[in-house]
């Protein structure tokens, strides 16, 4: 499974209206993305968006051309303190999944 982040640069003073943005949900129906998980942090400072499945990159730029994330993106100007950007693991560890064991078998 590949990832890729969307890192928003938070105003001083937006972290609580992002987070009511981020609990009203996504502005499209994920099921219909190809994506895998998605899952948005918070900080003081930014909002970072992690989307993954077999191709985020692509994903994430079909949903850029949704008019219904440019009508979201509007709620979001005022959260705003720079320009988002993509951003793609530098490293990545996970733990490899113990083999399924059927006794019997």
């Amino acid at each position: 499974m590949k990832r890729v982040a969307v890192v928003v640069p938070l105003r001083a003073g937006a972290h609580v209206t992002a987070k009511v943005l981020v609990e009203q949900g996504p502005p499209v129906d994920l099921e219909d993305t190809g994506l895998d998980r998605h899952e948005v942090f918070l900080t003081e400072h930014e909002a970072i968006f992690l989307f993954e499945g077999a191709d985020p990159r692509r994903a994430v730029e079909r949903m850029v051309g949704d008019a219904a994330v440019w009508r979201a993106g509007v709620a979001w100007r005022e959260c705003l303190g720079g320009k988002p950007r993509l951003v793609e693991p530098a490293f990545v560890w996970a733990r490899e999944a113990e083999p399924l064991h059927v006794p019997g078998l």
